[in-house]
């Protein structure tokens, strides 16, 4: 080829063709194509000089073509050899070092194919090609492809260089400028770069056409690449890829023009880099973004590892240009831009990209430069020189360089500088808000390129900074820098250089500084640095005159300490956790995992705006990298100090240097706490494992017990002094687990910490007793590994020394996160070898009272108490209720009993917890009960508090509001509530002021409400706009302060007066006020004859009509009310509009208005029954509005107002106890009754009305109507029951009436209002009562049946309608009642069951519906109707016992499914309150919240009568039909033959299963016997929880016991076979226990003689020699009590004639008996025995007695488990016996050397008892890499090896459990497993050892193996099979690849046929020994640490 270019003419050559016949045969190397004419979309050049170069070009290709080959192969030949090219002697290599001469891969086998291997007919064969390239597998990857592109270029540029050079000498641009030579192409480059990235369209006028066109090809090529000259049939990822081998052959030809001569040298690599490379990849101005491959392409074209030294003069010049260039980049990124569009042009990821690749450059530039350093010092042996010297100011530059970035992008990330914009921009500056001004240039991510790539290069870790000057001021500025981070936010400028802090300082300070901590620290701990930071401007004059700051070491600088604490402490967003049963525990994850809270994180995982970020995710970076920093810090102190501790041996003992000596002990135990802090803390922060972090709490107290002989210090202690810790340290601790993600961990946390264990005194002083460590224990702790750490009990902190917000914010919260959780607050402990329950939630009520008492016994100001006391009532809104009620209550009650006004309550404060508690009450999210809870808890903190000197009126009647009149006075329960919560209250109102402030406000408060001074009248009152809440909450207030002050009656009657001393109008503003305090005061009974009123009795104890002047008063009121209704009918006028919806805010408003004023007048009755006025106005009322209603329905004359206000008087008459004549009662009722039915609302014609005043007047009518016939129902009952018997006609008519009310209710359900919905409810069910009362339950009649399906409907729409959660309840139990009667679910069974017509059972229909309610998270709706129709199933009271349970018999599937159901957690809303209180006494008390329901179906059970007294029907198709459905449902085995995991819904429902299987054994009659012991062993086959295996057993001794011929067969049979697995054995055993040798030995055993008692034997003898302890002990225990009753055992005949059977037995028995082993076991087994209480566990108390474990499940413990520790114990105690008495000596020598102090520092293993946790490198999430390079390295930073262990075929978990954790310990890159499910078992996590948080896995189920392997084969990855095959290798001698898929057979058959298939080599393990197969774990470990082995071989080599 260069013979064809020299022979060309000089003036036709062109740089434009001579590139473009580059960019072809370039293409036709590397992609099989020629002959393509590359510039057709290149802009077509008329000059005549282009066109003869093309001609040329053209006609001379026959000449390239011939010569190519040779010149390509040469030079690819001369490339081969050593990467770095020190070697090699061709010049070339130095030639093409600057354009990729370096990356030829010597070892590809594919390189030279590629280039030379080429047929080009087969090339030009496009078709054909593209066709089979569709076929074609993965293509290669673009590293891979321009890594040999880079080659291929190499080689024709290499070929092509002397046309180059002759091109150039005759270029017009040189030869016009006179610049030939080196300088002349430096230039020429420098133009076309600038012209490339100026412009692609513009032609410059500073070049030649020429020029031009290679400037617009070049362009074309970099900057827009086409694909449109392409073939049309090539796929998009070829062109892509093509498009990529091009760029990257453009920048290698600019390179090559820069130095074509073929001599390079260090200056030209780097001039490279100045002119070409950096320009190129530096250019944001036209968002020219490179590939991320193609970028590294280019870097690597340029290797600065093969500078050479020539040119010393330029070296550092070119060297000072990069680092200029990089810097100049770096302050685009970090410069305030002066527009906006700029802003916007520059993205956060392309600053990010582009601030990596400054990263990058800068280490490439670092480490060519000191390995070029390196090469000169080892040629000139060490020795200096000017070169030497030349190349370390270059060194200097580089890392100055780096140093200055680094700065730079700290100023970046953390400070804004305000804009420096146009005038324009400043006028739009001062709308904008200072934030934007103080954003940052760059988000956090930008840290990462610095803590990953700058800053471990110029402080490595494991180095120590030299002394030098230029690193010394490197350091000073960066430390500088650091402790700028570590200041508080200011808003003003920092710094003489106008920086300002940014925005979101407080979170992205400390993350930019622990960041660089992390890295710098190891460099600089052993530094002296400042301690204050300089806010001096770097490029100003030292003209100023500053203090030096004082010098210490890191480890001793306050702020660095400020930062580690305050870091530690941060808890995240604690409103939310990780799941309520997640074990996320935060490990390993990162903000890259986390994420932003909306969803979308970002590309580098930050947000532009940290405020918008995962709170949680940077507080737990902060937290592990603060944990890092101290932990390097305490760790070089510690070893500092071992040194200085071993200069100091041996220089004698004077009394300085003894001191010297102490003082080192002292700095020594300091330091070692600390590094005992770091690793609780560590352990706490990476662990969820609660058998590991249990371990931990002997540390723990000993660093509180430290903390508590500490305070924190001011910030000037010593400096050569580490900090005291001190409690807030440990809180921080104690945060890690108390918050943590895991809600298991919290829950252990807390109990730990609430029983001491933390070191704590939970207990005040005066009731403080001993805790011993052991007296619980959650599991056994380890021994400390330290044989000379001295056992200190240490000294408790006190209680407190808690602080406010460590209770409040941690320990409240961590508890409330754990309420109405699966997780629950019950903790299952073992004590003294007993499984035990503890409450979480009554230790907390314990410490918190302990907590307030220690409070007010240790302030004598009561200032801490006044704080915790205010904090308390500001979390009403943050806590859910049953937390707020458990803290609320604590507190109360401790300060009622202790903390008597030693504490104050601003007024403020009390103000804002009233209005938080009214918005909570009004929410509808609290429980009625729990809110008199907190209003009395309230009541009692105000009481005890100091009281107001000076109160306001307004806040004290702000609390009164909180606390109405007691609804239900006959409450016993709400009763004695509500007298302590006045009691309470009188208190603290007569306290407050100075004694009489109540007295003078309270009758100056009603005066000023009725005449309108407190409260502003309305302007109108209007029917419409409904009740004035306000107004009427104040009036309650202001009358329940003057009953407190015990003379309401003198303050109440004169402001009452005032307003109803006259006839009162509808609208008179003072009578209604006035009449609200009457009301209220009546309430109250403070104005009635019913409490301390002003109504007095007679001698004959009868009521006395109140005085004139109250009764005069009394008429007013009543007027004034009667009024009020009237006015409807002027309020409700108007034009007319259409009618809308039936419900609105109108008709709701309207119907609360009527409510109110009924409920005044019903209240004015029953306080004043005795009142002449108010009885004469009802009793008339009702006479009158009867008659109008019969006469409107005769004639319909009355308008629909006339029509309502009649209804609304009538409903208020009969709301006062109205009556007709008694003569004629019921007739006047009954037509009363129908008049009230037919009345109708209609609208008059020609009226016109409001379509609001419409929709509120149908609502009134609804309302009252329904309200009426509620109230006339009953009194119609009443009235038909004193009628003569024979009165059949009366009964028929209210028949008749009801059912048309019932129809009528179900039609009107919908368009009824709210607020009517309970009076519609109360009529129905009272029609419905009574229609059950009178039908005959033998009548055959379906009509009643009928009316009770009408009625449920009715009753359910109401309750579908109905929101209030009291009156829902209420409802819920009358509809129940009236649904559930015994009565009425008979007469169903008989008239509808029985016939088989099943669809006409209303009850049955109604109970699903309920029961299917109650499913989703509603469980008090299953409780109420189970408890009203398990009473209903036993029949009446005087059923005989062969009827109870007949009417169950509909229900038996229903009854079977409730026994196994379990209450799903209380949710904390107010319709979960329970109105069944009272039917809970049918119920032990030991009954767990999570088994009521069925509690009362096993009440039921438990009482039908036994099988000999009850009916056959009842036994067989009720009873046994239950059993058989539960033993049906216990044979079931669990899936993959594994046990039912704890806590799972399988394992409570077979729980509960066997459960009520123990309660019916007695009903297991003959019948169905045989049936069930079949399938009672068989589920007994099965494998099942200890637990679950109690109740097995227990129900089948019960059924053996009763059925001994029949279950002892089935016993014997079972005990005798060979295949029984060891858990079926010990299920046999202690059935056999209890019935062989146990107290119900007598039920089985009839007589010596039975047959039964040697089948037994036989069975039993063979399991003596079991290899399970347990079984072989009750098998000795069976034996030796069996052969006496066999054979006679001390007795021979003497005769000699002795069978050999019985000399057998015999001496069995004998040796049982004589083995005093045997014989403690045996004794303490046949305790056990003799103890075993069957009958208990089934019966139905003893059922629900048993402790319950943390899944609210029964936890009994098993007789496995007790004989299990009685063996440990009789071994014990023989290995104690049998110690001799040197050993004993030993013992108490070697803990006595324990006490004796130790002068070395023990390591990390000896410090704590626990097992420590590693902090993975990534978990501080300060790598470089992307997500994608991050899942290349694993937890501990170690690069993962490319070994994929594929595990599919393997089935057993234990198996899988322990490849999981061989291949995390040697980093394979994946495990794949059948099932990923499997990692949630509890035998995989424990296996394991959390290994499944630290390793990939992969799901692959043997279906889809086979294409899964031949996929992995296309990734390149070897199959390697794990089996032994005729082909097979040995493991020792086959040689892995480096990419391997090892694939792992199953355990038996290995690896199947059609697998073998796809593996690429079969390997076999060598044996020595018999046995030919090893477990599949321990082959595949062998297997993975020879690949192993072989790997770091390799990479050593």
């Amino acid at each position: 080829m260069s013979a064809a270019f020299c022979d060309t003419d000089d003036n036709n050559g062109s740089l434009t063709s001579h590139f473009q016949q580059l960019i072809q045969r370039s293409c036709s190397l590397l992609h099989h194509f020629d002959g393509l004419t590359w510039d057709n979309h290149v802009d077509k050049q008329k000059s005549a000089a282009a066109a003869a170069a093309k001609n040329d070009l053209h006609e001379s290709s026959a000449a390239i073509d011939a010569v190519e080959s040779i010149d390509i192969s040469a030079s690819l030949m001369n490339l081969e050899g050593d990467d770095d090219g020190d070697q090699s002697d061709s010049s070339s290599d130095d030639g093409m070092a600057m354009f990729g001469g370096g990356l030829l891969d010597s070892d590809s086998d594919n390189d030279d194919d590629a280039v030379m291997g080429l047929d080009n007919d087969t090339a030009n064969e496009e078709d054909d090609y593209y066709e089979e390239e569709e076929e074609d597998g993965e293509e290669e990857d673009d590293a891979a492809i321009l890594k040999r592109a880079s080659s291929v270029h190499v080689a024709l540029l290499t070929s092509m260089s002397p046309v180059t050079k002759k091109i150039m000498d005759h270029s017009s641009f040189i030869y016009d400028h006179a610049c030939a030579g080196e300088n002349g192409r430096n230039e020429l480059v420098q133009n076309l770069i600038s012209s490339i990235l100026s412009t692609t369209s513009a032609t410059s006028n500073n070049i030649d056409d020429d020029m031009n066109n290679l400037v617009h090809t070049i362009s074309s090529i970099l900057l827009q690449p086409s694909t449109e000259y392409l073939p049309k049939r090539m796929s998009n990822e070829r062109k892509r890829k093509i498009g990529l081998t091009n760029s990257l052959l453009a920048v290698q030809y600019l390179l090559h023009l820069l130095d074509s001569s073929s001599s390079t040298s260090s200056s030209s690599s780097l001039l490279g880099w100045k002119v070409v490379i950096l320009p190129l990849l530096f250019n944001t101005a036209n968002n020219n973004n490179f590939d991320e491959v193609l970028q590294t392409a280019l870097l690597n074209l340029i290797s600065p590892t093969s500078i050479k030294m020539v040119h010393q003069d330029q070296l550092l010049e070119c060297c000072h240009d990069v680092c200029q260039l990089c810097i100049s980049a770096v302050d685009q990124l970090t410069t305030t831009p002066s527009t906006t569009t700029t802003v916007a042009a520059i993205s956060n990821n392309q600053r990010q990209s582009q601030l990596v690749l400054v990263c990058d450059v800068l280490i490439r530039l670092y480490d060519g430069m000191n390995k070029l350093m390196g090469k000169q010092q080892q040629q000139r042996g060490g020795g200096g020189g000017e070169e030497l010297e030349l190349i370390s100011k270059c060194v200097e530059c580089v890392a100055n360089a780096i140093h200055l970035v680094i700065v730079k992008v700290i100023r970046g990330i953390c400070y804004a500088t305000p804009c420096n914009n146009s005038k324009k921009e400043k006028e739009k500056e001062d709308n904008t808000t200072n934030s934007v001004l103080l954003e940052p240039m760059l988000s956090l991510e930008a840290v990462r390129p610095v803590t990953g790539m700058l800053l471990p290069k110029i402080y490595p870790s494991d180095s120590v900074v030299d002394s030098g000057n230029e690193q010394q001021r490197r350091v000073g500025e960066l430390w500088n820098e650091i402790l700028m981070l570590l200041s508080p936010y200011s808003e003003e400028v920092v710094s003489l250089d106008n920086r300002k802090c940014c925005r979101n300082w407080e979170s992205v300070a400390p993350m930019t500084a622990t960041a660089i901590l992390c890295i710098v620290i190891p460099s600089f701990r052993g530094m002296q640095l400042p301690t204050v930071p300089s806010t001096g401007d770097d490029n100003n004059n030292n003209n100023h005159e500053t203090t030096p700051s004082p010098l210490c070491r890191p480890v001793f600088q306050p702020s660095i300490w400020e930062l580690i604490r305050q870091s530690l402490k941060r808890c995240g967003d604690t409103d939310t956790f990780g799941g309520e049963g997640g074990d996320s525990g935060g490990r390993g994850t990162s903000l890259l995992s986390r994420g932003a809270r909306d969803g979308v994180s970002s590309t580098f995982g930050y947000d532009d705006d940290v405020s918008t970020y995962d709170r949680a995710a940077v507080d737990q970076l902060l937290r592990r990298r603060s944990a890092h920093i101290l932990r390097l810090l305490i760790e070089y102190e510690r070893d500092s100090l071992l040194r200085n501790g071993s200069k100091k041996k041996g220089k004698g003992k004077d009394r300085r240097g003894k001191e010297s000596q102490d003082g080192n002990i002292d700095k020594q135990k300091h330091a070692d706490m600390w590094m005992k802090y770091v690793l609780c803390f560590e352990m706490l922060e990476m662990e969820i494992e609660i058998h590991l972090v249990d371990q931990v709490w002997t540390t723990v107290k000993e660093l509180s017990s430290e903390a508590s002989m500490n305070k924190l210090e001011d910030g000037n202690e010593s400096a050569d002094k580490l900090p005291s810790i001190v409690w807030e340290d440990v809180s921080s601790l104690l945060c890690r687990v108390l918050l943590s993600d895991a809600p298991t961990l919290r829950k252990l946390g807390l109990y730990r910490f609430l029983c001491g264990d933390t070191g704590i005194r939970v207990t005040s002083v005066a009731t403080e007793k001993d805790q011993d460590d052991n007296s619980r224990a959650f599991m056994r702790k380890a021994e400390s590994k330290c044989k000379v750490k001295k056992k200190s009990g240490g000294a408790y902190v006190t209680i407190t020394t808690v602080s406010v917000s460590f209770v409040l914010d941690i320990v409240m919260r961590s508890y409330d996160s754990i309420v109405g959780t699966k997780v629950g607050t019950n903790m299952q402990i073992d004590e003294g070898g007993q499984q035990k329950s503890e409450k979480v939630a009554d230790l907390l009520s314990q410490f918190l009272s302990n907590y307030v008492a220690a409070l007010a016994e240790s302030s004598e100001d009561g200032s801490v108490l006044s704080e915790f006391l205010a904090r308390i009532l500001a979390v009403i809104t943050t806590l859910k209720w049953r937390s707020l009620v458990l803290l609320f209550r604590a507190v109360a009650a401790a300060v009622d009993r202790t903390a008597s006004q030693k504490y104050t309550l601003e007024q403020e404060t009390v103000r804002a917890a009233i209005k938080d508690m009214l918005s909570t009450f009004s929410s509808g999210g609290a429980p009625r009960s729990l809110q008199e809870g907190l209003r009395q808890d309230l009541s009692l903190m105000l009481k005890n508090a100091v009281p107001w000197k000076r109160p306001d009126a307004s806040i004290v009647l702000d609390v009164l509001s909180l606390y109405p009149p007691q609804d239900d006075p006959m409450d016993n329960k709400e009763s004695e509530t509500h007298s302590l919560t006045r009691s309470a209250l009188e208190t603290w109102i007569l306290g407050l002021g100075d004694g009489q402030w109540a007295n003078t406000a309270a009758p100056v408060c009603a005066s000023a409400y009725v005449m309108g001074e407190m409260l502003p009248f309305n302007e109108k009152i209007d029917i419409l706009s409904g009740v004035n809440t306000l107004e009427r909450t104040l009036g309650m207030a202001i009358s329940l302060l003057c009953t407190l002050t015990g003379n309401a009656s003198e303050m109440l009657w004169p402001a009452i007066f005032k307003g109803l001393q006259k006839p009162p109008s509808a609208s008179s503003h003072k009578a209604i006020r006035s009449m609200i305090l009457l009301e209220w005061g009546c309430r109250e009974e403070a104005l009635s004859g019913m409490g301390n009123g002003d109504i007095v009795t007679d001698k004959q104890n009868c009521m006395l009509p109140p005085p004139p002047n109250v009764e005069f008063l009394l008429n007013h009121a009543v007027q004034l009310l009667m009024s009020q209704v009237m006015g409807i009918k002027t309020c409700l006028g108007g034009k007319a509009e259409k009618s809308g919806a039936t419900r609105s805010q109108a008709s709701g408003q309207a119907s609360s208005y009527i409510y109110t004023l009924i409920n005044q007048i019903r209240v004015l009755h029953l306080s004043f029954p005795s009142s002449a006025s108010i009885s004469h106005a009802v009793n008339a009322m009702l006479k009158n509005c009867a008659d109008s209603l019969k006469q409107s329905s005769s004639d319909a004359t009355d308008g629909p107002i006339e029509t309502v206000v009649t209804l609304t008087l009538c409903y208020a008459s009969l709301s006062c106890d109205a009556k007709f004549d008694d003569a004629t009662e019921l007739e006047q009722l009954l037509s009363t009754c129908e008049a009230i039915m037919t009345a109708e609302l209609s609208q008059v014609k020609g009226n016109s009305m409001r379509r609001d005043a419409i929709q509120a007047l149908r609502s009134i009518f609804h309302y009252a109507k329904w309200g009426s016939l509620s109230l006339i129902v009953p009194m119609i009952n009443e009235a038909a029951k004193k009628q003569p018997s024979g009165s059949e006609m009366a009964s028929g008519s209210i028949q008749q009436i009801y059912e048309k009310m019932i129809t009528s209710a179900n039609e009107a359900v919908d368009s009824t209002p709210v607020i009517a919905l309970p009076p519609l409810f109360a009529c129905t069910t009272s029609c419905g009562e009574y229609l059950v009362e009178v039908e005959d339950v033998g009548s055959n009649g379906t009509s009643l049946l009928s009316s009770i399906k009408v009625i449920s409907e009715t009753l359910f729409a109401v309750l579908k309608e109905e929101t209030a959660s009291s009156t829902w309840m209420h409802m819920l139990s009358s509809m129940c009642n009236l649904l559930f009667s015994p009565k009425l679910l008979l007469h169903e069974y008989q008239n509808s069951y029985v016939d088989g017509d099943h669809k006409n059972m209303p009850v049955m229909q109604s109970f699903e519906k309920l029961i299917e309610m109650g499913s989703a998270l509603k469980p008090h709706i299953n409780i109420v109707a189970v408890s009203y129709i398990s009473v209903a199933w036993l029949g009446n009271k005087e059923s005989i016992d062969q009827d109870v349970g007949i009417a169950a018999i509909p229900y038996r599937d229903h009854i079977a499914e409730l026994l196994v159901y379990k209450e799903p957690k209380f949710d904390e809303s107010s319709a979960n309150q329970s109105s069944t209180g009272d039917r809970h006494d049918v119920l032990p008390q030991t009954t767990d919240s999570s088994s009521i329901t069925r509690a009362f179906v096993l009440s039921f059970l438990s009482k039908v009568p036994s099988p000999e007294n009850l009916s056959d029907v009842v036994l067989k198709e009720l009873v046994h039909h239950i059993i058989l459905k539960l033993v049906d449902a216990c044979c079931l085995p669990p899936a993959k033959g594994k046990p039912f995991i704890t806590g799972s819904e399988e394992y409570s429902k077979m729980m509960r299963s066997w459960q009520a299987l123990c309660l019916l054994s007695r009903f297991v009659t003959s019948d169905i016997a045989n049936e069930v012991a079949e399938k009672v062993f068989q589920a007994m086959a099965n494998l099942s929880h200890g637990q679950i295996r109690y109740f097995m057993e227990c129900f089948t001794i019960q059924c053996t016991r009763k059925h001994p011929s029949i279950f002892g067969q089935s016993y014997i049979n079972e005990i005798r076979r060979n295949d029984l697995s060891l858990q079926y054995v010990s299920s046999l055993m202690i059935i056999g226990g209890n019935l062989t040798v146990g107290k119900y030995s007598n039920d089985f055993f009839h007589s010596k003689s039975d047959k039964k008692i040697k089948e037994i034997l036989c069975g039993v003898l063979p399991w003596l020699s079991s290899t399970q302890g347990f079984s072989r002990a009750i098998a000795q225990l069976l034996v030796y009590k069996l052969i006496p009753l066999v054979i006679d055992v001390e007795n021979s005949d003497g005769s000699g004639a002795i069978e050999q059977d019985d000399a057998v037995l015999r001496s069995v028995y004998l040796f049982l008996q004589q083995n005093q082993d045997m014989s403690r076991v045996r004794v303490k087994q046949q305790n056990f025995f003799d103890s075993y209480d069957v009958d208990t566990a089934c019966q139905f108390e003893g059922l629900l007695a048993f402790e319950v474990d943390d899944g609210d499940e029964a936890s009994p413990v098993h007789m496995v488990d007790a004989i299990k520790e009685c063996l440990a114990d009789v071994y014990k105690e023989v290995h104690d016996e049998d110690a001799p008495e040197w050993k004993q000596m030993e013992d108490l020598l070697i803990s006595a050397e324990g006490d004796n102090q130790c002068s070395s520092i023990p390591d990390n293993d000896e410090l704590v008892n626990f097992q420590r946790k590693i902090l993975p490198v990534d978990a501080l999430d300060l790598r470089i890499q992307s997500l994608h390079e991050n899942k290349k390295f694993n937890a501990a930073g170690n690069k993962k090896q490319s070994l994929i262990v594929c595990a599919t075929l393997v089935d057993k978990v234990p198996n899988l459990a322990g490849l999981a954790r061989t291949a995390e310990i040697f980093a394979a890159e994946t495990l794949v497993l059948p099932n990923t499910l499997v990692k949630k078992q509890d035998d995989f996590k424990s296996i394991s050892a959390s290994a499944n948080d630290w390793i990939d896995m992969e799901e692959c189920k043997e279906e889809n193996l086979l294409i899964w392997l031949h996929k992995k084969k296309s990734q390149g990855y070897t199959i390697v099979g794990l089996e032994q095959t005729s082909s097979s290798k040995c493991l020792t001698r086959f040689n892995f690849p480096d990419k391997v898929v090892l694939l792992l057979g199953k355990e038996k058959e290995g690896i199947p046929v059609e697998f073998l298939s796809a593996v690429d080599q079969c390997i076999e393990i060598p044996q020595l020994g018999i046995i030919r197969s090893l477990n599949v774990h321990v082959s595949g470990a062998l297997t993975i640490w020879e690949y192993t082995s072989q790997m770091m071989r390799r990479n050593r080599k």
